[in-house]
């Protein structure tokens, strides 16, 4: 439960992020950072408010902005979600519980129940006894992001702020970035269009999640990462409670159009341990039951 809450947040994308900036940071700020990345991985509550937004030649086309709050010990979650796309904005608040998940959306007034079969209940089961890392494979894991990014050691920069956090940041221009990142967004971008996400047919009602999914250019040609700035910012209890990233894409279209593409993607962690989560009360709602389908993927 722990690992599918922080991704539902937009948290484990950030944290993989963080990886690389831990592994990229002189040895007092590799150090801390490490330590942060794990130390925040053993929270039992928290609340985060998550952010992205992507922009096309200077056009924001894509805007996420959430609140999410998680008890990690109960399973329980809420999220209130704005997704504005291709510029329409759909809101959605997210209730979840052990084996129940509510949605509810601004596209009508129904809240939609969805029920656990019994197969994803022991499979859940399973993946939160097998999600945990031994320390062996801890060291083995700081070991290979130690050796994947050594280059890289010296260019992180480190700011002391004034409320006694540290902020870390590693700011890579297009001939610091690896070639096999350059390799791997190449590839994305032009096979795009052949992306499956089985998340895509779900529904609840009218909302369907594709359609809160951004609509990026399929670029063709000349594709390049131009810049990646990272940055992480730990409190003085040694807590990793913000994050952003932001990436920039060039390249051209089928039709030859180039294309400047950013995206931003930004974090804050606070209520660590101490964060309530909201319950719904369905008493007197319009309820509506999904039947949980399985089919041999996890949701």
């Amino acid at each position: 439960m722990k690992k599918k809450v922080l991704a539902a947040a937009g948290i484990s994308g950030l944290l993989m992020v963080g990886g690389v900036l831990s592994a990229s940071a002189s040895t007092s700020g590799y150090e801390l950072f490490k330590t942060a990345v794990k130390k925040t991985h053993t929270i039992n509550s928290f609340t985060a408010h998550t952010s992205a937004s992507l922009s096309d030649n200077g056009k924001e086309i894509y805007l996420v902005d959430s609140l999410n709050k998680a008890n990690l010990k109960d399973e329980s979650g809420n999220s209130n979600v704005s997704v504005t796309n291709g510029g329409k904005t759909t809101k959605v608040d997210y209730f979840s519980k052990a084996n129940q998940t509510v949605v509810k959306s601004s596209k009508d007034v129904n809240y939609y129940v969805k029920e656990e079969s019994e197969h994803k209940k022991e499979f859940k089961h399973k993946e939160h006894k097998d999600e945990n890392l031994s320390p062996k494979m801890q060291k083995d894991v700081e070991a290979i992001f130690d050796a994947l990014t050594k280059n890289y050691q010296d260019k992180i920069t480190a700011k002391d702020l004034a409320n006694g956090n540290t902020e870390l940041q590693l700011d890579l221009s297009k001939n610091q970035i690896p070639t096999v990142g350059q390799a791997v967004v190449s590839f994305f971008l032009k096979n795009i269009d052949q992306q499956k996400n089985h998340m895509e047919k779900a529904e609840f009602g009218s909302l369907q999640f594709a359609d809160l999914k951004p609509q990026l250019p399929q670029l063709t040609n000349n594709i390049n990462v131009s810049r990646v700035v990272l940055k992480g910012v730990v409190d003085k209890n040694e807590y990793l409670v913000g994050q952003e990233a932001t990436i920039y894409v060039s390249g051209e279209d089928v039709n030859g159009t180039h294309h400047d593409l950013v995206l931003k993607l930004a974090n804050k962690f606070d209520q660590l341990n101490n964060s309530k989560v909201t319950n719904v009360d369905l008493t007197g709602k319009k309820v509506i039951k999904v039947q949980d389908k399985h089919t041999g993927h996890e949701d």
